[in-house]
């Protein structure tokens, strides 16, 4: 599994606060170290906002967190993408242009903010000098624009340094870019205005550049030259990544949040033969012998831990549970108890003539562990399900439902689904070809006792094989509401559906991804995903899912393997109170 620790989802929590703060948009946060408007991908980012930078000890964080945060409140963001260039350098300029200009109009009373983003822009330059970029002349170009606008506008004088290198070109290029930059600072309070003087400037960078191209003597330097990008600066500025699916993928892009139309959506999702799914209970089709010996491996396994049952149970209870007045009790103090008031004359110690209330917890959650039982989960499975063992054990003891389901395929690459497209003549984007196959390892009507050998069969390493992510998500979706529809008609509170997610990495079938799009299986948990969140009291937690769709969860739990059980026990319960 991905390791992913607390401290870090705690520091993207804190990071996305202060963006919003700083921008007023409640919608914006930081996932997987990517902004996300919703579930957007806040892309196209000036190259020095560039979230990669986090990594990078040079970088000023706060001075990102600033710049993002006053360019999402005082840049127009449809109007700065109608009038940019098309073209790769044009764009990048007009780009770094228009955060300089955000940058410069910083509040007064931001006396910290401004600060922030004075000394990470002169950390992004310093960085650029250091790492040999200005030794070529684009380099060179690219720093005496960026380095004199941002003095011009800010009215701040760059390092020594950084002067003397740019000195020259910015000689060279004064008579064209002199008059361009004093109104690009006249207008800086005008995005419009401002936009079509950054305009002409980012036209001109962009023809020195291509001239520089063509000014190269060898005809096959020239043409690689024109073929490939040479800008000393990654930049990205086709807007494709802010789509969560893919732009040929068979559902569509719509950002609707009608929760009708994600389900017509997700009727799309085709699947080529249901005759061979299954859906199954380890005692069903597991010899028992079997999941004795892999319950005692667990067991072993859970003592080592030497986990400290009632500090658990304590700092989980106020979780998923609320106090419920269940009746009284005798006690040394509190209300006297008029049928024992014989007492104070017949014993010598009449203590327990008082009453109190007393109250036990009453759940208001259920937790679903959805495990992904995929190749890659098997060497996992000893430590994920003692685990999972005991999570079920500790929300058992407070009253909480729980049920633990595992998803995986009956076979490799296909099996007779695959065999049975063959035949048909392999007809076109058929849909998913493998045979599902769904575990049931404890459901909401056992307890953790009754369960005990069920949750043991997480060891058959036999069912670890491919993986569909979003068909199992629906699925545990379906059982949970079923489950609460159940407790509804008991009761008049809703209860809080939490889903927890365990995987590795993406859904991985390939025969359906060598005869569909290979982004559909995918793109299909995209809209699954989107689509819960639009169901009423659901929460899908993610934990330790890979890179590739770790930004596409709201809410994620830790999964560090260099920290104990405990402390990761403690951290989902910290993680689950801050995300809710």
């Amino acid at each position: 599994m991905q390791t992913q620790s607390s401290q870090e989802l705690l520091t993207q929590e804190r990071y996305g606060a202060i963006v919003r703060s700083i921008s007023g948009d409640a919608q914006v946060n930081l996932r997987d170290w990517l902004f996300y408007r919703d579930d957007d991908i806040i892309g196209q980012l000036a190259p020095h906002l560039n979230p990669v930078h986090f990594a990078e000890s040079w970088a000023n964080h706060r001075g990102m967190l600033d710049g993002l945060g006053l360019r999402l409140a005082l840049s127009n963001r449809s109007l700065h993408q109608a009038k940019q260039p098309h073209d790769l350098v044009g764009s990048l300029v007009f780009e770094v242009l228009e955060q300089i200009r955000v940058e410069s109009i910083c509040p007064a009373s931001m006396v910290g903010a401004k600060e922030n983003l004075r000394l990470h822009f002169i950390a992004w330059l310093n960085q650029f000098m250091a790492s040999g970029n200005t030794e070529g002349s684009i380099g060179l170009l690219l720093l005496a624009i960026f380095g004199g606008t941002w003095s011009r506008m800010n009215n701040a004088p760059l390092p020594q340094l950084m002067q003397d290198t740019i000195e020259i070109p910015r000689a060279e290029l004064y008579a064209t870019t002199g008059i361009l930059l004093e109104k690009l600072k006249r207008l800086r309070y005008d995005q419009e205005h401002y936009s079509e003087v950054a305009l002409e400037l980012a036209s001109f960078v962009s023809n020195l550049v291509q001239k520089e191209y063509e000014n190269v003597p060898s005809i096959r330097i020239k043409r690689k030259n024109l073929n490939q990008t040479r800008l000393p600066i990654v930049w990205e500025f086709s807007d494709k990544q802010r789509h969560p699916i893919a732009a040929n993928s068979l559902f569509s892009n719509s950002h609707t949040s009608e929760e009708l139309k994600y389900q017509d959506e997700l009727k799309r999702y085709r699947v080529f033969d249901r005759s061979y799914d299954q859906e199954m209970k380890p005692l069903d089709t597991i010899r028992l012998a079997q999941l004795v010996s892999f319950r005692e491996e667990m067991d072993q396994q859970i003592q080592r831990w030497s986990i400290p049952w009632s500090r658990l149970i304590k700092v989980y209870t106020p979780l998923f549970c609320t106090p419920n007045v269940s009746g009284v009790e005798s006690a040394e103090e509190g209300i006297l108890n008029r049928k024992l008031l014989s007492r104070i004359v017949t014993s010598i110690n009449p203590s327990s003539v008082y009453q109190t209330l007393y109250s036990k917890p009453k759940p208001t959650a259920s937790v679903t562990f959805l495990i992904d039982c995929s190749g890659s989960m098997k060497e996992h499975r000893l430590i994920m399900a003692s685990w999972i063992d005991v999570m079920v054990k500790i929300l058992d003891k407070i009253g909480v439902p729980t049920e633990v389901l595992g998803y995986s395929t009956m076979s490799w690459q296909g099996g007779r689904c695959f065999k049975q497209w063959q035949l048909a003549g392999k007809p076109d984007n058929p849909g998913r070809l493998n045979e599902r196959a769904h575990w049931v390892f404890k459901d909401f009507n056992s307890s953790w006792r009754q369960a005990r050998l069920g949750l043991a069969a997480m060891l058959k390493p036999d069912i670890y094989r491919e993986s569909l992510d979003g068909e199992a998500l629906q699925w545990a979706i379906n059982r949970s509401n079923h489950e609460s529809s159940k407790n509804m008609a008991t009761s008049a509170e809703p209860i809080e559906q939490n889903i927890v997610l365990l995987s590795d990495g993406c859904p991985m079938d390939r025969a359906t991804q060598q005869a569909n799009d290979e982004n559909y299986l995918i793109d299909h948990l995209k809209l699954v995903l989107k689509w819960s969140e639009r169901q009423k009291n659901t929460s899908i937690w993610g934990c330790g899912v890979g890179q590739e769709m770790r930004g596409f969860f709201r809410r994620k739990l830790s999964w560090n393997k260099d920290d104990s059980v405990i402390q990761s026990i403690l951290a989902w319960a910290d993680e689950f109170k801050r995300q809710r």
